[in-house]
């Protein structure tokens, strides 16, 4: 039997093969910068506990620092619940490449809540660009596309019938929204969390504007100085929901895009599966 855990910042999706059957389920995630391990696996424990006696067990992890110390603890922790498991994490980067790229080279971006995009040799990430998180960089995530949508909301600069339905929306005054913001623990969240509205309102120019200019930000930002002779394949929930205008920006960028996922989960079963 193989688990394998796509760990997410907010979810997890779980994929259990067993006898070439797949089984599929849904938990909290965990961004390991802001939590730990053990207080994930406890709160997900009656889910995966049928599955404790996996031969292997693959976990992904947002937030999962590439330091040795910091992985070996890691893995003791999740040992802990899988006694007599092989055990391997990596981070949602190499999740991103394996599941769409498989052994192939090429570059890969997330682009969800944040951002990343890199360079995959086929075994390993071999060249990382620098997003800078979301306060410096992260161009195209969600955060960056609510950041946006609520500077213009602050400053009286969206369109009246845009701003009207965002207050019915939202009912937010500038105290609210400024604590939440700066919030540490939960402000990349919280600005995610306002592209749904664009994406209700994407007949609107104005949002339709804002997330392509998000994404020709995220272009200039990643790409521009890297030879992208080959296509760039994304995964994430902002790449999956607006990926018509993703593709529209690439093409002015002159860039190829390969697959686009809300998920790498699938990609990843394949993987692992072609490996048993």
């Amino acid at each position: 039997m193989i688990l394998i855990g796509e760990v997410g910042g907010s979810s997890t999706e779980w994929r259990v093969i067993e006898d070439s059957v797949i089984r599929q389920f849904k938990t909290i995630g965990v961004n390991l910068i802001h939590d730990s391990v053990s207080s994930f696996l406890k709160k997900v424990h009656k889910s995966i506990a049928p599955y404790t006696h996996a031969d292997q067990v693959f976990m992904y992890f947002a937030g999962l620092v590439d330091v040795k110390s910091r992985r070996r603890s890691v893995i003791n922790e999740i040992q802990k619940v899988f006694p007599t498991s092989k055990i391997e994490i990596e981070n949602d980067l190499l999740a991103a490449a394996r599941g769409a790229l498989q052994e192939r080279s090429g570059w890969v971006g997330i682009l969800g809540t944040g951002a990343n995009f890199a360079f995959y040799n086929g075994r390993l990430i071999d060249q990382r660009i620098a997003t800078l998180g979301y306060i410096l960089g992260d161009e195209g995530s969600g955060a960056y596309m609510g950041k946006k949508l609520l500077t213009d909301f602050g400053r009286n600069r969206l369109p009246a019938d845009i701003e009207n339905k965002f207050r019915r929306a939202y009912k937010m005054d500038e105290p609210t929204l400024l604590a939440k913001v700066y919030d540490p623990t939960g402000a990349k969240s919280f600005l995610a969390g306002f592209t749904p509205f664009l994406h209700q309102h994407m007949d609107h120019s104005y949002c339709k504007q804002l997330v392509y200019q998000s994404f020709l930000d995220h272009f200039n930002a990643m790409a521009v100085n890297y030879d992208l002779s080959s296509s760039v394949s994304y995964t994430g929930s902002i790449a999956f929901n607006f990926s018509n205008l993703l593709i529209e920006a690439a093409k002015i960028m002159r860039i190829t895009i390969g697959t686009i996922t809300a998920t790498p989960i699938e990609g990843l079963v394949t993987f692992h599966n072609t490996k048993i």
